[in-house]
């Protein structure tokens, strides 16, 4: 069978700034790491020979991203130093944000960026976004 590969080229990152205002922070980026996970509680017994676990334990996911530092009006430096433990909604396409290309959909909180400046490298940052409530939706770009 057949899969569709893509390339992570064109994949897009949109958040809501501090004033509710979708912004693209794609330009910017150069890593994307999503992971979603799902508790499996150990519901094993005293004398069981097998670990049993209960089935539809509570989801979660998280989001990383890094980035080439950005300063200025709209800049990616001004967009997380607004939302920086607040509450935010996230738009990823991992393929891309044009029409019928599959979008990620999150009510999320900022809880850490860092911004990282070397010596003749070029100014660096890395962010992390993590479920605040509800749950991650998988769709597509309209």
């Amino acid at each position: 069978m057949a899969s569709n590969r893509i390339t992570a080229r064109n994949a897009s990152l949109y958040i809501q700034d501090s004033t509710g205002a979708s912004k693209s922070i794609s330009g910017y980026l150069n890593n994307i790491s999503m992971s979603r996970s799902a508790e499996a509680p150990d519901i094993t017994g005293f004398g069981e020979d097998n670990r049993q676990r209960l089935s539809n334990g509570i989801k979660d996911w998280e989001l990383t991203f890094n980035a080439f530092f950005g300063v200025g009006a709209s800049g990616i430096d001004e967009i997380l130093n607004g939302i920086l433990g607040g509450s935010t909604m996230l738009f990823f396409g991992p393929s891309g944000s044009t029409s019928s290309c599959t979008m990620y959909t999150a009510c999320a909180v900022l809880t850490e960026y860092a911004a990282d400046f070397a010596l003749e490298g070029a100014a660096t940052m890395s962010g992390t976004l993590m479920a605040r409530a509800g749950s991650m939706t998988r769709t597509t770009w309209s």
